[in-house]
């Protein structure tokens, strides 16, 4: 998946690789995203980029902030389908 290896090249959105893991799985403090329910996670990136999130993580309020609905409906799906 381009958007979640690579970022968004429109949108200058980051890749979600540097802090998430190459395959979701998470690394040091930050969650573990593959295998979660795409709704679930559709949710949540709207609230980082609504900054209804408040877990005073700024990168992803930032990022989450520069997505586009397609791009997060894109990572949400790809991040669901993975174990």
């Amino acid at each position: 998946m381009l958007i979640y290896r690579e970022g968004g090249a429109a949108t200058e959105a980051a890749a979600c690789t540097g802090c998430h893991g190459e395959r979701g799985e998470g690394i040091e403090d930050l969650s573990r995203l593959a295998g979660q329910v795409a709704a679930y996670l559709v949710a949540q990136l709207k609230n980082f980029g609504n900054r209804e999130r408040t877990n005073n993580n700024a990168v992803m309020h930032i990022v989450a902030a520069r997505l586009t609905e397609d791009e997060i409906l894109a990572v949400a799906e790809y991040l669901s389908g993975l174990d």
